[in-house]
Order: structure tokens, then sequence, then C-alpha cells
């Protein structure tokens, strides 16, 4: 039971990805990681900064909570096995959901009704 999905970070050039699972997140996750990469704007240039705020944001929710949320490694080949998996790319500012890739401008701009930085 549950609404899992899996946020899944490119962080460097290799086949390993940084991993954040959310129990709960899969009916929010487009609106909840708009908001995140909205918050780390200012960062997207700093990738370990970026990576930090971004999944700071998107486990705030559990922060006192011993259950909820897991960070781990997963090769790229093993990226598919898992429940609901998102693709971050750091490098490029991109995500794919489910096969469409997107710039985190215009997904922020779609998700959320943001531009540059402000609700419109």
């Amino acid at each position: 039971m549950g609404a899992r999905i899996n946020y899944c970070f490119k962080v460097d050039e290799g086949d390993v990805y940084v991993y954040l699972y959310s129990h709960w997140g899969e009916t929010t996750w487009r609106q909840d990681l708009a908001q995140a990469l909205d918050t780390a704007r200012p960062r997207w240039s700093d990738d370990n900064y970026c990576l930090r705020i971004i999944v700071d944001q998107l486990s705030k929710a559990g922060r006192d909570s011993e259950t909820g949320y897991g960070l781990g490694l997963v090769q790229e080949s093993d990226i598919l096995l898992m429940d609901y998996p998102v693709i971050v790319n750091v490098l490029s500012q991109t995500i794919n959901d489910e096969g469409t890739l997107h710039s985190w401008e215009n997904f922020i701009q779609y998700q959320r009704g943001y531009k540059a930085g402000q609700k419109v």
C-alpha cells in the first residue's frame, strides 16, 4: 500500500544515481518537485547545493519521522525496476517524466504557475 515514487538524480556523467524514495509522494510529485526546483533556483549552477535543497524540500514533511522517505544509490540499469521512477538530471536541468523530457523552467511554469521565481 502507499503511493510510492522514486526521484532519481543524475549528478555526474557516471551511471550511478542518487535517489529519494517517497512512500506517499506519487499523487503530488509534480507540484512538489516544481516547488522544490523553484526553491533551489538560486543554486541551479551549483550541483551539490542544488541537489541538497531539492532533496530537503521534497522530504521536509518527514524530517522528524523515521518512515516515509529514504535515500540511496541506484545503477542506471536498475532504475526501471523501481516504483515510479522520475529522472531529475541536475547536470542538464531536465526532468524525464515517463519518457517526456522537460526543462526545469518549463516544468515549474507548467506545474506551479511560476515564472522567473514569481507566482503568476
